[in-house]
């Protein structure tokens, strides 16, 4: 007899539709005992097979990962509710759930209420992987919001004992407050969500979410559609995680205001390990102000910083450079292509000085489409001239892009872009 914990139909290209479909797999999968792991992406599952799936789910006793992305392609959004909502639910009572993936399934907001019992009862699982699911701003409060209510069972939990089966290693999978800082920490540890067009509207509920869990170690919310305006309050969240190790804002409107609250955050993450803030308009201003804190030694566990294009200047990276030199001794994956220095500048050459002298000499990657600063100050020069001409500041005319992105067209908005150059 087969002595593994694991089953998977990854990646067959199955069709299943119907209970008879899928009741060969069934069969095999009822032939595992204790199984701990359940792996079905890359195929297709109708309802019915995922009702008679769920039936399976709801008798694993010792299930730990139960990885569901990618299995709803080709099929009606009308259908996918009830398919989801089948799975999830199966899994709310669950003590030995810890990681659940949903990710590559298209969702769209119309199928997140289905995930609200789940979500907002089962306070086993430590890891959520919901990416590139379609959740817009509405979808994706309405998860927030079921997290929220998770944490504040969590907290009930804690008090009058769980009203779920007992977990099977309380050591690490209890709610508890910790000694040092006296935040409440749930079990929710990693987070994923990107590719789901949260926006700058959903920030304030995600916000709520993280700081009411309070043990997150992990977050990534890379290519959401965020602008500055939805980062003080999301970030403020995230300062109640005193754990964060792994934080990944790629691909967002960061801005001035956006890293503001990450300067201000950045003492509250004392175990923080990689920072991804690629592709975010830092700008120069902004990524001074982080770097200026990273220069106190409030961060000196960071091993990878990605920084790349993201609009930073000359006299940033030497704040850069600074803080590496005296406060980031463990830093060996250092990103910084497509910004503003020249690569055999004074910036560029003191971060590479400051990252040899801690036997980092390899950490920093290429540098083959950095721009001249040249191009920085055409561009200040630029901003000057349209403010004498307009009467307004980039600041300005950028909040005014980013509210009409929300009642004009791609296109209105395109013309509106091309008209001109935000620095």
């Amino acid at each position: 007899m087969s002595t593994t914990k694991v089953y998977s139909l990854h990646g067959k290209g199955l069709k299943l539709n119907t209970k008879e479909d899928i009741e060969p797999y069934l069969s095999e999968l009822k032939g595992i005992p204790d199984v701990e792991e359940i792996h079905i992406g890359g195929n297709t599952l109708g309802a019915p097979a995922c009702q008679a799936l769920a039936d399976v789910l709801k008798n694993l006793k010792s299930l730990k990962i139960a990885n569901f992305a990618d299995i709803f392609t080709g099929r009606l959004i009308d259908e996918i509710p009830t398919a989801i909502g089948a799975l999830t639910d199966a899994l709310i009572h669950s003590s030995t759930l810890r990681e659940i993936d949903l990710s590559d399934n298209a969702f769209g907001p119309r199928c997140a209420p289905s995930l609200v019992p789940f979500l907002s009862q089962n306070t086993h699982f430590s890891i959520l992987k919901l990416s590139n699911n379609g959740l817009g701003p509405e979808g994706s409060i309405i998860i927030a919001q079921a997290l929220e209510q998770n944490a504040s069972a969590a907290r009930r939990h804690r008090v009058t004992g769980p009203r779920m089966m007992a977990s099977v290693d309380p050591t690490d999978n209890q709610p508890s407050v910790s000694a040092t800082s006296g935040h409440f920490k749930t079990n929710f540890r990693v987070f994923h969500c990107g590719r789901n067009r949260l926006q700058h509207e959903s920030m304030a509920a995600w916000g709520k979410t993280f700081a009411a869990h309070g043990g997150l170690q992990e977050v990534r919310l890379y290519q959401n559609g965020i602008f500055e305006p939805g980062f003080p309050e999301l970030i403020a969240g995230l300062s109640s995680c005193p754990d964060l190790k792994y934080l990944d804002l790629q691909d967002n409107t960061i801005s001035e205001q956006g890293s503001s609250a990450i300067a201000k955050a950045l003492p509250s993450w004392p175990n923080l390990e990689t920072l991804n803030l690629s592709e975010c308009y830092l700008t120069t201003k902004g990524s001074s102000k982080i770097f200026t804190v990273l220069k106190t030694g409030s961060n000196t566990k960071l091993t990878t910083l990605q920084l790349q294009y993201s609009e930073i200047g000359e006299k940033a990276l030497v704040i850069l450079a600074e803080a590496i030199l005296d406060h980031l001794p463990n830093l060996t994956s250092l990103s910084i292509n497509g910004n503003i220095a020249n690569p055999e500048g004074k910036a560029i050459l003191e971060i590479t000085d400051a990252l040899e002298e801690h036997g980092h000499g390899d950490a920093l990657d290429e540098l083959d489409e950095m721009e001249e600063p040249e191009e920085e100050e055409e561009r200040e020069e630029e901003a000057g001239r349209r403010l004498d001409e307009v009467g307004e500041d980039d600041k300005t005319l950028k909040a005014k892009l980013k509210k009409g992105a929300e009642d004009k067209s791609v296109d209105e908005l395109a013309n509106l872009l091309g008209k001109s150059t935000l620095s």
